[in-house]
């Protein structure tokens, strides 16, 4: 008897070890085994410049005040209030917007609402040089001085320069990071390059 478990036990084990690389499916998602994948390695270019429709975009308002969309994207929601959504166009400094989010924070949050030129202006040396923002990645093609965030969530701004003698190109590069959980949980990770 031992035999006979022994023996199906090696015969089991084999099987299970020597079976074909796992193949799975689910959702429009496909797994192989490496040794299956084709890695593609002919030359792609890809414009990344969008260009955003400023049709018909709401207005959005911080404890009264115009803001940006993204000051409203990167607010903590814990901070949040209230929320108010009103329909119908309102003109403002001669632009249009078709409805409103009216965003209220918590009593026991001041949110510091700073545009980027001020944050060029207030953190950086490059004063009236040319500069390109970045924030959390995302290359900002916005208007500076309209480009709003809460200078409470600033974590980090990092300036560098872009710089080519022969095409006399000297553009600051500011990137900025924000107080988020993700770019907290970054820092804590240690790189050895």
């Amino acid at each position: 008897m031992k035999i006979i478990i022994l023996f199906a036990l090696i015969i089991w084990s084999i099987n299970s070890i020597c079976q074909p690389p796992l193949k799975a499916r689910s959702a429009g998602v496909e797994v192989v085994a490496s040794s299956e994948i084709e890695i593609d390695t002919t030359l792609k270019i890809i414009n990344a410049s969008k260009k955003i429709n400023l049709q018909k975009q709401p207005a959005y308002f911080l404890n009264g005040e115009l803001v940006s969309s993204t000051l409203i994207s990167n607010l903590d929601p814990k901070l949040i209030d209230s929320i108010n959504v009103v329909n119908g166009k309102i003109e403002i400094d001669n632009i249009e917007y078709y409805g409103q989010y009216r965003v209220k924070t918590k009593n026991n949050y001041s949110p510091k609402i700073i545009s980027l030129a001020e944050i060029k202006k207030k953190y950086t040396a490059l004063k009236n040089k040319p500069a390109i923002f970045m924030i959390d990645g995302i290359i900002i093609n916005d208007d500076y001085n309209n480009y709003y965030v809460d200078e409470n969530y600033l974590l980090r701004i990092i300036i560098d320069k872009v710089e080519n003698k022969k095409e006399r190109i000297n553009i600051g590069f500011i990137k900025i990071l924000l107080r988020t959980k993700k770019n907290i949980e970054d820092l804590k990770i240690i790189r050895i390059c």
